[in-house]
């Protein structure tokens, strides 16, 4: 189910973010790390999951056009572009 492993990858975030806060981390590769992370927890959703999530992407970015290039890059910037 998508939104098991949508709650995974924001809890891998939202924990590693204050776990960086908390600790005075490299914001940098704390950063790259926490996306590594979310990549691979999104990356096991299966071609089915993977569509579903590309759909809802594309009902944020027609609510939130400002950011509509940043969201539609998201899939093949995290590597879910390709089959699973």
């Amino acid at each position: 189910m998508i939104a098991n492993h949508l709650a995974r990858a924001l809890l891998t975030a939202i924990g590693t973010l204050a776990e960086s806060v908390e600790s005075g981390w490299d914001t940098e590769r704390t950063g790259l790390n926490t996306l590594e992370g979310i990549a691979y927890l999104l990356g096991q959703m299966n071609s089915d999951e993977r569509q579903e999530f590309r759909d809802l992407l594309e009902q944020v970015a027609a609510a939130e056009p400002e950011r509509a290039e940043f969201i539609h890059g998201l899939p093949g910037a995290l590597g879910l572009d390709g089959a699973s």
